[in-house]
């Protein structure tokens, strides 16, 4: 049977125990059926495998295409990283929360108690817009769990 299909008597051993082949015994007819369906499933097999190759090929080069387009529009500055952006919007408030604090000693002009209080106003407001307080009303938060006992609640 080797012989007949040109592949190694260990090979024909292996498809036979796999029910692949007929076992000894059967005639050569019966073998060559059993090999051209064998190799016929198998063909049709490695189609199906070429298929699922074309489909993974093509999404590669679309993963490709989608990465030198965003290194371009990064390039051309219409796109711009997550830490850039993280870094500047931290920037602007740590600017923001600076001027505002300067707020009450402007206004209160010597007048101690005015200036605590518009400061305790500011802060207070600058408490509101805290990240805690966007991420709250994002659905998130620092604490998701609300474990009883925080904040007095039982």
């Amino acid at each position: 049977m080797a012989w007949l299909v040109g592949m190694s008597d260990s090979w024909v051993r292996d498809r036979m125990q796999a029910g692949d082949l007929p076992r000894p015994g059967t005639t050569a007819e019966e073998y060559v059926e059993a090999y051209v369906t064998f190799r016929l499933k198998k063909l049709e097999r490695d189609a199906g495998d070429d298929l699922d190759l074309s489909a993974e090929r093509a999404r590669l080069a679309k993963e490709q295409a989608d990465e030198k387009a965003m290194d371009n529009a990064e390039r051309r500055r219409e796109l711009a990283s997550l830490p850039d952006m993280t870094m500047a919007v931290v920037g602007v408030i740590s600017m923001a929360v600076s001027r505002l604090m300067q707020i009450p000693g402007l206004v209160a002009k010597g007048d101690e108690k005015l200036r605590k209080r518009i400061e305790v106003a500011v802060t207070d407001a600058l408490d509101e817009l805290s990240m805690t307080r966007v991420e709250e009303a994002m659905g998130g938060g620092v604490d998701d769990d609300d474990t009883p006992g925080e904040d007095g609640e039982e």
